[in-house]
């Protein structure tokens, strides 16, 4: 038997995807239980479902080999209360617990046995408990063909009285909704498998079932596939890679510290507050409220005193090779200059305090715990200490709950809690929320019915008469360069100008009066679940982003303000735009302002196809519970 080389396997074995099978000529995927003697095998196919507090055992078998066997989890969650048996050494291993929270779930299992390797991926159901005999009776939702009408009725048995139906996980496509009466109707305008979790109440009891509405495509216009197809040749677009996975003992550790309160001054507010998994990882406002807020989480979120933040939370989807954190940049490694090669690994990252020995996503995670207003907060017993001593004093407080010193030894080896590693393991959980999976990607990776005619249309408009890929290229959709874009400020601003009320975005960090106004360019993937948009969230909606694009100067001067989540507490706020406008950068001049309304629709249209239906509405990230104890944001 010819065996895979080994830096081949390790190579293959650090990505997150279906089936590991490095040797180009004895190949088959490692997903479709075929045979191939350079791959192992990992059977079964597919999990069966499991019932929330129901105990649940099943066996994974690798077969391909005589072991001994290393198993992984190298990419997703499991659901909570189940485990893997990752000590095993043997060709099997159980996947085993009591579930404790219905939803779907996806995740992916790696085994290696020194030489080989294969990996399979599953999407697990758990169903709600049932009480009161409340029970969903719709198994699956029938299919849907991309831009069809569809039309599904949920159906339930054992009411105790009058049902309304509510989605509690994931999403429907777009352009397909559900109302209250449990049906699901409308046309889908996005292709792909929609994972949704559906939950029914009857007044006295709930039951929840997890459904995926897999959305089918057509064959399009054939000129104007080819068209698209010359296109992409020739500006060497490529789909998005997933990156290698993180550990998963990181991971998780990292989930839990993202959702803990105890990391903030007065344990009142988590990273997940403002960046929230069933929020787009985001929090729907304009601009944050942070410590000494109320309402829970979202657009409810406000502040007795009306402190917000300055910026709006950017989503944490997709962050895992972003190299230059935040609005302003400040924090990172700059790209090379052209015709140089990026920074080795190791390299230093800049941040305000300094050079740290961090990637660029754990270096950042460290700046918000010590930022007053956003979680460090005033009127407690760490008040005083500098920033290298709060974080300091932050780890000893996670040291007092065994479960996090555990955690960390499993994680990092034993005596390994710190700063660094406190940072990392919530980098590592940042990282694992990575989706490559959008129409865009299964339509770059060959798959024409992924996307829709006006999707074609649209790309065609992005990466040719409307210059959208002058800063929006690149697998993320963003060469990360900063612009100024004539958005309105509002809010209390930075500290900058005469009422100390403006933002000078990039030239905060570079001192350079020439990046006044200039802010980082967003990332698009996912951007059509992930509003508001812009630094401050100015615009709520894709519509007034793609207007603002064509018209300018005379979208900035019209602005009021009046359709954002916060107008009554920002609006009268607002700023004279003139010195926004003065400046506008060359590459957002280069849009054409001619752009027709049919463009800008389909500009939209292409835009809602960069979304991942795995990253919507992930409440399976959220734990039941952290270690401190405190309550955790849902």
């Amino acid at each position: 038997m010819r065996r895979t080389p080994l830096l081949c396997l390790l190579l293959c074995s650090s990505f997150a995807v279906m089936a590991v099978a490095c040797d180009p000529e004895e190949s088959d995927g490692g997903g479709s239980g075929g045979g191939s003697s350079a791959t192992l095998i990992i059977d079964p196919v597919a999990l069966p479902d499991a019932v929330e507090g129901a105990a649940y055992s099943e066996a994974l078998t690798a077969t391909g080999s005589a072991g001994p066997f290393n198993w992984a989890l190298v990419a997703g969650n499991l659901p909570p209360g189940l485990t893997l048996d990752l000590a095993s050494v043997a060709d099997t291993t159980n996947l085993s617990g009591t579930p404790t929270m219905p939803g779907a779930f996806s995740f992916t299992v790696i085994v290696t046995d020194g030489l080989l390797a294969g990996a399979r991926s599953y999407n697990m159901n758990v169903q709600s408990a049932t009480t009161g005999g409340l029970t969903i009776t719709t198994g699956t939702l029938p299919g849907a063909v991309v831009l069809q009408p569809y039309s599904a009725q949920l159906q339930a048995s054992g009411a105790a009285g009058p049902l309304t139906w509510s989605i509690t996980g994931g999403v429907l496509p777009v352009g397909v909704a559900m109302d209250a009466a449990g049906l699901v109707s409308g046309s889908a305008t996005v292709t792909g498998n929609w994972p949704v979790t559906i939950t029914v109440d009857d007044g006295a009891a709930t039951a929840s079932r997890a459904f995926t509405l897999n959305v089918a495509g057509v064959t399009g216009n054939a000129q104007l596939e080819q068209q698209l197809r010359q296109l992409i040749a020739a500006e060497n677009i490529a789909p998005m890679n997933q990156p290698p996975a993180p550990p998963a003992a990181q991971v998780e550790l990292g989930r839990l510290l993202f959702f803990d309160k105890e990391l903030s001054g007065n344990r009142d507010v988590a990273c997940a507050t403002c960046h929230h998994p069933t929020l787009g990882t985001g929090d729907k406002l304009n601009l944050s409220v942070g410590v000494g807020g109320t309402g829970g989480i979202g657009p409810g979120r406000d502040h007795p005193a009306k402190v917000f933040i300055a910026r709006n939370a950017q989503p944490v989807l997709n962050v895992a090779q972003i190299t230059e954190m935040f609005w302003d940049k400040r924090i990172g490694i700059p790209p090379p200059a052209p015709g140089q090669p990026p920074a080795p690994p190791g390299t230093p990252v800049q941040t305000p305090e300094g050079p740290m020995s961090l990637s660029p996503l754990a270096a950042q995670s460290l700046f918000p715990l010590t930022d007053l207003i956003e979680m460090r907060g005033t009127g407690h017993s760490l008040d005083g200490l500098n920033n290298t001593d709060y974080r300091l004093a932050l780890v000893s407080r996670l040291a007092q709950f065994p479960a996090y010193t555990q955690r960390f030894d499993v994680a990092f080896g034993p005596g390994n809690m710190n700063v660094n590693n406190m940072a990392s393991a919530i980098a590592a959980w940042e990282a694992s929320q990575t989706f490559t999976n959008s129409a865009w990607d299964r339509y770059l990776r060959g798959d024409s019915a992924a996307m829709t005619d006006p999707q074609k249309r649209g790309a065609q408009v992005f990466f040719g008469r409307g210059n959208c890929d002058g800063c929006h290229n690149g697998p993320q959709l963003s060469n990360f360069s900063t612009h100024n874009l004539g958005i309105p400020q509002f809010g209390p601003g930075k500290g900058n100008g005469t009422s100390g009320r403006e933002d000078f975005g990039f030239e905060n960090t570079t001192g350079n009066a020439a990046n006044r106004y200039q802010f980082r360019v967003p990332p698009l993937r996912n951007v059509a679940f992930t509003a508001p948009y812009m630094h401050n969230g100015a615009f709520e909606t894709l519509d007034e982003v793609l207007i603002h694009y064509r018209d300018k100067a005379a979208s900035s001067s019209a602005y009021t303000g009046a359709n954002m989540t916060q107008a009554a507490d920002l609006a009268p706020t607002l700023l004279p735009v003139a010195p926004m406008t003065q400046n506008l950068s060359p590459a957002f001049l280069n849009v054409p302002g001619n752009l027709t309304p049919n463009e800008l629709a389909d500009l939209k249209a292409f835009l809602e196809a960069l979304t991942d239906p795995a990253a919507i509405n992930r409440t399976q990230e959220i734990p039941q519970s952290v270690p401190s104890g405190l309550p955790v944001d849902r």
